[in-house]
């Protein structure tokens, strides 16, 4: 159950073998996590283009190195509203009966912070039951491609910690109040 936070955050790296034979090129592949109940029928999706990283020795200890590595592009870093606001979305789209657009089938927006990267919903998944995550990559060109992928430091930003409140009651009563 995720709904206590406000947002998904991932690095990702991507680069092409040194004996680069498939030519791998900015957004070739693209890096998605899809999370919800089931792999198939009930998920949310986000797909990040990936850019490559050039080979070469990058200074740990430097950030300018390690922007180079884990470029900004590639990061992963959603409001989980974004989720819940595409469902939205698409249950209204459905209800207004609207071609083509079901819960059996991949309903999917551009995001508007980072328009190459594309949101996606199947079925009637929900950030309060998520079961499973899926990691994985995507070839766009038309061609093979080779590459390392890594990703990193998955985390939930965002912890709701503010207050809430409950009560309980309590009632006895006897026949004879009656």
């Amino acid at each position: 159950d995720i709904r206590q936070y406000e947002r998904i955050q991932l690095f990702i790296h991507a680069e092409a073998p040194e004996i680069d034979v498939t030519q791998l090129g900015n957004y070739d592949m693209s890096l998605f996590v899809r999370f919800g109940s089931d792999y198939k029928s009930n998920y949310y999706e986000y797909e990040v283009p990936l850019t490559v990283t050039p080979h070469g020795s990058y200074d740990s200890n430097s950030s300018a190195a390690a922007s180079i590595v884990w470029p900004q592009e590639n990061m992963i870093d959603i409001p989980l509203s974004k989720l819940t606001n595409i469902k939205v979305k698409r249950n209204t789209l459905r209800n207004s009966n609207a071609e083509g657009v079901t819960n059996t089938t991949i309903y999917s927006e551009y995001d508007e912070e980072t328009p190459k990267n594309r949101i996606s919903i199947v079925g009637s998944p929900s950030i309060g039951q998520i079961k499973v995550m899926m990691i994985g990559v995507r070839n766009n060109s038309a061609s093979s491609k080779s590459a390392t992928v890594w990703v990193n430091e998955m985390r939930l930003l965002g912890f709701n910690n503010k207050s809430g409140w409950a009560a309980q009651g309590n009632l006895n009563i006897k026949l004879s109040d009656i």
